[in-house]
This record gives structure tokens, C-alpha cells and sequence, in this order.
């Protein structure tokens, strides 16, 4: 993904330091590590809270410390950074952000050395055993302050957005049941819905629910990002077509929160329309037009 902070315009990956990129010809201008600040990895999806300008991003690694959690002032210095305590080195793709927390899921797919070293083409397997787990500590907090949730082995590559409801923090977010189960590829990954979790933060520990909004094959969502961390009503997502070898893209669907509503636009056969980035142009949430290429 690409994010623009502290004047620079950053692109990043799965593991490894963003490159920084010259706005005025898109050329390389090289690797950043935020003056040495950055000693692992960088998110493929940071978040910028709306309010302060902060920069929330983390890095997860293949050996010790497997996840670490950084914050960037508006100018891009760093100027939190903890080392978040976790087992193994599973692949955590995104995070989210409330306006007073930081949310990560650590599901079993874990990145396997013996694989990695033999030159297979996906090092990272399904571990169920290893089991699934939700965390929240408070944006630009402790680790020490963070609390874990266990829940039913899953998959989530992006969210839509969190928010805060009193003593609930809701996520909204792209689930599987499983990911790279017995070698299966992405497209080969099955059990996608779109679900709400619902995490109780109010009692000594943490609750959770979820409910299924949508069993439709959807990824890649996107929202109003000034109200990244806050109450959303509008989200954009890719349709998927069902395709064992690959990621088969297909049109974007909107999905109304408050209402429920889901609709669809469709490119038409042999189309493919890649993740919508919304650019507001009004004052209200979702007033704005829809960036897509096809």
C-alpha cells in the first residue's frame, strides 16, 4: 500500500522497510527505516488517526521480537515503540485503531523456517493448534497494558474499520476459517464472510461476538478515512470470484452499517476492478468519489 506521512510518500509490503517514493516523477528514492528507528518491519497498512496526526503502524518479523508496535509524530519522527510479546512468528497482515485503542489479531498462520530455506514458494502454513487471539491495549500504550481475548481459530487480512461503543470496541473486518490449509492457495482459501466482532472491554476480561453480515466473497475494503478509528457507516469492498488457483477479482460492492443495505456494481465478464480508495469531496462521511482501476 502507499501513505503519504511526515511529507514523504512511503510504499510497503508484507515484511521489510517501506521505500520512499518522489511525488513529483513516482521514482525511487530508497529504502527509509525512520532514522534507524524501524529495526524489524513495516505493516503493509499503517493508520493515521484523523485527530492528532499520529501514525500507528507495526512491524511483525521471523525471529524474536515477532511483533513490534510504533507510533510516528505528524512530522514522521518515531516516537513510541514497544516490543509486543507474542510466541511465534505469525503472519499479521493489519491492525486497526480506535480513537483510544490499538487492536491486533494474531491468527495461526505462522511462518515456517524449515520451508523458507528449502526455497518453497509460501513459507507460511495453517497451524490451528497454535489457536487465535485478539488483543487491545491503548493507542500509544504499553505492552505491558495490552489484554488478549482467545477465540475460534480464523484468518483476517483487512478491516474496514474500528471504532469505540462505550466499553465495546467494535471491528468490522474481511474473515476466513481457514488460511493455507494443507497448501491451499489464497483463491483456495474458503469460508470468507464479512463479520462485525464485537470485543467487551468493561469486565476484568475481555468478551467477544461475532456477527456475519454478509457471506459474499469480499476483500480489499476501504472507508472514509477521516473517520479512521471512529463510527462508520459506509465501507467499499472487492467482490471475489471463486477460483482455486488465484485471487479472482470482480466488481465492488458498498455496504450501508447503519442500514444493513449491500449493493454491488458489476465491470461486466472478464472485468476486474482492484481495491476502491474513497476521496472525500463534502463534509459528511461517504460524500466523495470511488478510485478503482479496472
Amino acid at each position: 500500500s502507499a501513505v503519504y506521512h511526515g511529507g514523504k510518500l512511503l510504499t510497503s509490503g508484507e515484511v521489510g522497510l517501506p521505500f520512499e517514493i518522489n511525488v513529483s516523477d513516482l521514482s525511487t528514492v530508497g529504502v527509509t527505516n525512520f532514522d534507524d528507528s524501524i529495526q524489524t518491519s513495516f505493516t503493509a497498512h499503517p493508520k493515521i488517526d484523523p485527530l492528532t496526526g499520529n501514525m500507528h503502524f507495526f512491524g511483525y518479523w521471523f525471529v524474536n521480537p515477532y511483533l513490534t508496535y510504533h507510533v510516528a509524530d505528524p512530522t514522521g519522527k518515531v516516537i513510541h515503540t514497544e516490543v509486543i510479546p507474542v510466541d511465534k512468528p505469525t503472519m499479521i497482515h493489519s491492525f486497526a485503531i480506535t480513537e483510544q485503542d490499538v487492536v491486533f489479531w494474531e491468527c495461526p498462520v505462522v511462518f515456517d523456517l524449515q520451508i523458507a530455506v528449502a526455497g518453497g514458494s509460501n513459507p507460511f502454513v495453517w497451524q490451528p493448534d497454535y489457536g487465535a487471539r485478539i488483543g487491545i491495549m491503548p493507542l500509544g500504550g504499553s505492552a505491558s497494558q495490552i489484554r488478549w481475548k482467545e477465540i475460534d481459530p480464523c484468518y483476517v487480512f483487512h478491516e474496514v474499520n474500528a471504532f469505540r461503543q462505550g466499553d465495546d470496541v467494535i471491528v468490522d473486518l474481511c474473515r476466513y476459517d481457514s488460511m493455507f490449509q494443507g497448501g491451499a492457495s489464497l483463491g483456495g482459501s474458503g469460508g470468507n464472510a464479512l463479520a462485525r466482532w464485537t470485543i467487551g472491554t468493561g469486565g476484568t476480561d475481555l468478551t467477544f461476538s461475532e456477527q456475519v453480515i454478509s457471506r459474499a466473497s469480499m476483500e480489499l475494503p476501504s472507508h472514509d478515512r477521516r473517520f479512521s478509528g471512529r463510527k462508520h457507516q459506509h465501507g467499499w469492498l472487492v467482490n471475489m470470484r471463486d477460483n482455486d488457483d488465484t485471487v479472482d477479482f470482480a466488481g465492488i460492492t458498498h455496504v450501508n452499517f447503519d442500514s444493513g443495505k449491500i449493493s454491488a456494481w458489476d465491470p461486466g465478464l472478464n472485468n476486474h476492478a482492484n481495491e476502491p480508495f474513497f476521496v472525500p469531496d463534502g463534509e459528511a462521511e461517504g460524500e466523495g468519489w470511488l478510485l478503482s482501476y479496472v
